[in-house]
């Protein structure tokens, strides 16, 4: 059996190695629905394996390797080397394509891409998306446990949390995020107990030595999470955990099919737990006038109207997440027709009045 302690620590999702591979994708749309996409590739060796790569990634790609020095080591500087690579997608079917045929380390997420265009006559609307679908299904939205501002820190992407906690503001950036990750800490835990719950009633609510009802089980929620939180990853906390839910004796009996309810759990959100964290970039033609992202501070992606997101695993544990922006292209042609139909009409009406 494998160790109860060991799966309670993986069910928490902010406790994870972070891998030593950093990458930043760059979606540039254009016009036409083409979409030039770069990738950003950070590593400390000079080795790129596309199994270990977040985002599709394979041969097909232009690419170039460079490297940049920072702070001292033993042997001098620190070295990262940096690869560079490109491609142009005809479509965002051929995007939707690559995510299917994904090998890389988040081969098991489910992603896709959406492009419309809208001729509005004067400017022409273009909405560019991401997403990542939900793993789970159970109903318990983080909005409910985090505020507007704390929520919209909670989505911010990583450079720019730094930024800020390094701020003038520094002092109230670093309370607001201490109440993030208490509140996300309860809103994880909500989730997994009401998963863990459902599994366990859906396959063992008919063991015939089971005492406790699914709604007394539901009524410990509370007291449940507080306990998970204070207790996870230390040696012993997950029984006390399920000895609060169930009484030591229950726990006893039903120590088999506790196990196994969790295990059926750590396979559902398995692909949270090992999902790689990338950063994603989209720039769009024209004015961006709409987007849930946020905008990038760097000159280089100002000038280009950069919209930025983090993409972690614990955004989509029970939610689709999805990036999007929508620009508008003024038609100026269309401006011009206008302009000269108007004149046409005025002069037509002066020399109809003229002959009058």
């Amino acid at each position: 059996m494998i160790s109860k302690t060991k799966r309670m620590i993986l069910l928490v999702l902010i406790v994870m190695f972070p891998s030593c591979i950093e990458t930043h994708v760059i979606n540039t749309v254009h016009k036409d629905g083409s979409i030039s996409r770069s990738l950003i590739i950070r590593n400390d060796e000079n080795e790129f394996p596309p199994e270990l790569i977040p985002v599709p990634f394979d041969s097909t790609w232009a690419t170039d390797t460079t490297w940049e020095t920072g702070g001292p080591d033993k042997d001098g500087d620190t070295v990262t080397w940096v690869l560079t690579a490109t491609r142009k997608f005809a479509g965002v079917e051929e995007i939707n394509e690559a995510y299917r045929n994904d090998r890389g380390s988040n081969r098991d997420l489910r992603r896709s891409a959406a492009f419309s265009k809208e001729f509005m006559w004067f400017t022409t609307k273009y909405r560019f998306s991401e997403r990542v679908e939900g793993v789970l299904t159970i109903e318990c939205p983080v909005s409910d446990f985090l505020s507007d501002e704390e929520l919209s820190f909670f989505y911010l992407p990583d450079e720019l949390k730094t930024m800020q906690r390094n701020g003038s503001d520094s002092l109230r950036i670093r309370e607001l995020s201490d109440a993030v990750d208490r509140k996300s800490d309860q809103w994880l835990w909500t989730v997994l107990f009401r998963e863990w719950t459902g599994l366990f009633y859906e396959r063992f609510g008919n063991h015939p030595g089971l005492a406790v009802t699914r709604q007394e089980m539901l009524s410990r929620e509370k007291e449940a999470v507080e306990l998970a939180i204070r207790d996870s990853g230390q040696y012993g906390g997950e029984d006390k955990w399920f000895i609060l839910l169930f009484g030591e004796a229950q726990f006893n009996l039903l120590e088999t099919e506790i196990d196994s309810a969790t295990k059926l759990l750590e396979e559902r959100i398995d692909p949270c737990l090992s999902a790689d964290d990338y950063g994603m970039e989209i720039r769009m033609p024209g004015r961006i006038v709409a987007s849930n992202g946020y905008a990038d501070t760097q000159s280089d992606s100002l000038e280009c109207g950069g919209i930025l997101w983090t993409v972690k695993g614990d955004y989509f544990l029970n939610q689709p997440f999805e990036m999007w922006v929508e620009s508008r292209v003024n038609n100026y042609w269309a401006w011009a027709v206008t302009l000269v139909f108007i004149l046409f009409v005025i002069t037509g009406f002066v020399i109809r009045r003229a002959r009058q």
